[in-house]
């Protein structure tokens, strides 16, 4: 399966899977809940929620308004009919999931499966003016992971859209939080996104290449906060200091902290003295030039990691495949992706897939390809 076909497919969850769903017109009439076989939906809210080995529930809820009695029993009959019997609206859901799976399959060469299918219906809201529909299954090996990482967004090749009445929320599920999000979500529901355990993009929305992108992390959210306990002394919001949690005391750290210090200026006195007496010895024996010798420090060693793969690159004219930054700096794998990654939201590179290799370049030295995480 070629990768534009692919894109395609990312393209069209947001429509390909809502199969029976027709645009809504005229909700305010009587029967314009549609028949018990093809009702009519005013919005759709489309829900991915990320666990940590990867695997997401995506779940696709639609929604209808529902302004009086003959509506709201109208609903109520294909509400149990559609829990109830296997209606074309839910098998063709299972049938468009599991082809969206086998080509993300295919293209990610990671096995996947479209598992735990679930239906409702019901009508709810205030004064029971909302009946919904909700379908849902678990995409195994949706996300990328790497070490502590769960990274989304190489499935939405081409990018992604969401529709007019459409909504797309990214959920961290069990076990993961969010450590960075691209596109700037138009809601989240915490102060920032390593706060939020959702962020929403509303419609219509056209995202650019591999976005929505999310990386979450596996670590916990570090708490500084302080707690007053019930004599009156307060306690750090730190990690516990306990030995079965493996728990590190915050007041040894600040003990190690200052033996280290000592310990660099116990270090610098000596090379210094070192020094002094090596340079005294030779004017004496007349065997020395008298000249201090500098201790030699690596250059890559004063560099920042990022520093060191724009050096990188720039020595390679501009652009080098991914695999020889790997071999030349003797990171891992994970680390390489996980920082080119994170350089590449910032803009300061890109990745372009070439055949079965990427390459990584600096702005203006992108050579033609298909773009690939």
């Amino acid at each position: 399966m070629s990768r534009v076909t692919a894109a395609v497919c990312a393209l069209l969850v947001a429509s390909a899977l809502i199969v029976g769903v027709t645009p809504a017109s005229g909700l305010g009439d009587a029967d314009s809940v549609g028949t018990a076989d093809d009702p009519s939906f005013s919005s759709v809210h489309f829900t991915i929620t990320v666990a940590a080995d990867g695997s997401a529930q995506w779940t696709f809820q639609y929604r209808t308004p529902l302004e009086n009695d003959s509506q709201r029993a109208d609903f109520r009959e294909f509400a149990a009919r559609f829990e109830n019997e296997t209606l074309p609206l839910y098998e063709n859901f299972q049938d468009r999931a599991g082809a969206l799976v086998a080509d993300g399959e295919n293209v990610s060469e990671r096995s996947m499966n479209a598992t735990a299918f679930s239906r409702s219906a019901r009508v709810t809201g205030l004064n029971d003016n909302l009946g919904v529909v909700e379908m849902s299954f678990t995409w195994t090996n949706f996300a990328r992971v790497q070490a502590d990482r769960v990274v989304v967004g190489d499935l939405f090749e081409g990018g992604l859209y969401v529709g007019e009445s459409q909504r797309l929320v990214l959920e961290a599920g069990e076990g993961v939080r969010f450590a960075s999000v691209s596109p700037e979500p138009d809601s989240m529901a915490g102060e920032t996104v390593a706060e939020s355990d959702s962020v929403t993009w509303f419609g219509p929305t056209e995202f650019a290449d591999e976005r929505p992108q999310a990386t979450f992390t596996t670590a916990p959210l570090p708490t500084n906060t302080t707690t007053a306990t019930t004599d009156g002394t307060t306690t750090g919001g730190g990690p516990p200091e306990t030995e079965s949690s493996g728990g590190f005391p915050w007041a040894l750290y600040a003990l190690l902290a200052v033996v280290l210090a000592l310990a660099v200026v116990a270090g610098v006195v000596g090379w210094r003295s070192r020094r002094d007496d090596s340079t005294d010895g030779g004017d004496e024996t007349g065997g020395g030039t008298g000249a201090p010798t500098e201790p030699a420090v690596p250059d890559e060693e004063l560099q920042s990691d990022e520093d060191r793969v724009r050096g990188l690159i720039e020595d390679h004219g501009g652009r080098m495949r991914q695999v020889q930054i790997v071999e030349e700096t003797d990171w891992s794998k994970s680390k390489v992706s996980m920082l080119l990654s994170e350089m590449e939201e910032e803009g300061e590179l890109s990745r372009i897939r070439i055949g079965r290799e990427n390459v990584v370049s600096l702005p203006g030295h992108e050579p033609g390809g298909d773009r690939d995480e």
